[in-house]
């Protein structure tokens, strides 16, 4: 089990909207756990280089299993580090416990020419898992070159459709 910190949580459209709405959420997340840190060579403290990290694979694995890049920010505790043989166990993978959305401090999306070319990467990278899809050629302008745009919790209505 960790402690506090923040989970960047890949969702689709209806999920953000579901958990906006009052559902607890459970499931994956990604978190600086420490075979992250390890993993990425990011120290520990370095907070900003592992939230953008985090967020850049959180937003890939939405895209991989959901089609779109939705990523929820919140701030929980008691989180379990999945540690299996996942191929993701390396890229922070965690386990969220049942979380209401009043822990949400952030949401990130694409812009429209964003979208576009995740839509694009997406194809190429179809039935990949996450650390083939971050290693392949045709996610490097999209990892590289597109920032996702920072929204308030508040804003879910707007991005959940």
């Amino acid at each position: 089990m960790l402690g506090a910190m923040l989970v960047f949580v890949p969702l689709a459209p209806a999920d953000l909207a579901a958990w906006a709405s009052g559902d607890d959420r459970a499931g994956r997340g990604f978190a600086a756990t420490p075979g992250f840190l390890r993993t990425f060579g990011i120290a520990r403290g370095d907070d900003e280089d592992a939230d953008l990290t985090l967020l850049e694979i959180a937003a890939l694995n939405g895209l991989l299993h959901h089609g779109v890049r939705i990523v929820a920010v919140c701030d929980t505790t008691d989180l379990t580090v999945d540690d299996s043989a996942d191929a993701e166990a390396d890229f922070g993978a965690v386990t969220l416990p049942p979380t209401g959305y009043g822990r949400v401090t952030s949401l990130f999306t694409d812009d429209a020419d964003g979208a576009a070319l995740a839509a694009s990467v997406r194809d190429q990278v179809a039935g990949l898992n996450l650390p083939d899809a971050w290693d392949a050629e045709a996610t490097r302008p999209l990892l590289a070159d597109v920032d996702l745009l920072w929204h308030s919790s508040t804003e879910w209505e707007r991005l959940s459709h």
